[in-house]
């Protein structure tokens, strides 16, 4: 038995509003601390280092997120990063994005995880080194892991991503006119533009919600839905908001969630949605199809299809039976697969065994 818990120190890619810095997020505040003291580094400031600083853990970053500058943080931080990694038990990585970080980190001799939550398109020369290199290789997914499959590594472990079940549910807002809502990086990657051709189809009267952040490559495809969004069929049914601190508030307000990504590892707002008892939609594609059940939680569609997903975008907005059924079999599923309570010990357990230390 240890004297002292663990101390991991997490690296996360991005304090900004994100995807991956979501699963982080909840599985630091879901650590046991008599197990495992969490210590977290940002290459730069932003609002998941000041949530986490509420919740009484240490936080080190970089500084500001200054213009045009930022990407190189996570450069720069790495003489920091191995001075932070030395005072640990072990440093737990997170994003392709921090594979230099992560090299560095192995030949400093600190125990190491790298955790993948993306699927590279190219898996080159550095990204193999640190996946060979590094204690073990994490994946969020099945699908990730999959798509690492061929690249030797020492150990590899699935860290399935994972949600807080709200309890009770929270009370359903009405907002008016029902909403359809998509939570993302605006992008092309994620696939807006194919959700806006389909709910130029929709027949009943709903809007269109989208929440997420425009980085600087994708300003000319943000413009590009806006320009759409203007055009007869759609004009005053979309709306565009920033990345947002309560996914809950907005899930309370809509009443279909739909993620329409080319191509994505796993889908956290789909577990978002379902956990809050929302139906969904998605690509029948990559890491969404082991998340929904086609016909049972909501309905998976082939990407580019515009009829048959505002055929179902159009079948749950007119059936408020429907939407309760699927969102109440939804939640069922996230509380059986994807609940953080759960599933944090699957961290407890990696790291315990990477210390020496048996679970």
């Amino acid at each position: 038995m240890r004297e002292r818990p663990l101390k991991v120190l997490f690296v996360i890619h991005d304090a900004r509003r994100g995807g991956v810095q979501s699963v982080m997020l909840r599985a630091i505040a879901a650590l046991d601390r008599s197990r495992v003291e969490p210590v977290v580094l940002f290459p730069f400031d932003g609002p998941c280092a000041a949530e986490l600083r509420q919740q009484g853990v240490m936080v080190h970053t970089g500084g500001d997120q200054t213009p045009f500058f930022w990407r190189f943080k996570r450069f720069l931080i790495i003489p920091r990063l191995i001075g932070y990694a030395l005072q640990a038990d072990l440093v737990h990585l997170n994003s392709t994005k921090l594979a230099l970080a992560a090299l560095a980190v192995s030949l400093a001799g600190v125990r190491t995880v790298f955790h993948l939550h993306e699927l590279a398109a190219r898996i080159g020369p550095l990204l193999r080194a640190v996946i060979g290199r590094v204690d073990c290789v994490a994946f969020c997914s099945q699908t990730c892991a999959d798509h690492y499959a061929g690249v030797a590594a020492r150990q590899r472990r699935l860290l399935l991503n994972a949600v807080a079940i709200p309890d009770p549910l929270p009370k359903r807002r009405a907002a008016g006119v029902p909403r359809v809502v998509m939570i993302g990086s605006i992008n092309a990657g994620k696939g807006q533009d194919l959700l806006l051709e389909a709910f130029a189809l929709v027949r009943q009267r709903a809007e269109l919600h989208f929440y997420g952040n425009v980085g600087l490559s994708a300003k000319g495809y943000a413009e590009g839905l806006r320009t759409r969004a203007r055009e007869p069929e759609l004009a005053g049914r979309v709306f565009s908001h920033p990345p947002t601190d309560d996914v809950g508030a907005v899930l309370a307000e809509s009443a279909v969630l739909v993620h329409t990504s080319r191509r994505e590892s796993f889908g956290l707002v789909l577990v978002e949605a379902m956990a809050a008892g929302l139906p969904v939609i998605a690509h029948d594609l990559g890491g969404m199809r082991e998340i929904v059940i086609d016909g049972v939680c909501g309905y998976l569609v082939q990407p580019g299809d515009s009829p048959t997903l505002a055929e179902r975008i159009d079948a749950l907005l007119a059936d408020s039976a429907l939407r309760q059924r699927l969102g109440a079999a939804g939640r069922c599923l996230v509380q059986e697969r994807f609940n953080i309570a759960t599933r944090i010990d699957d961290y407890h357990l990696l790291y315990e065994e990477l210390a020496g230390q048996g679970a």
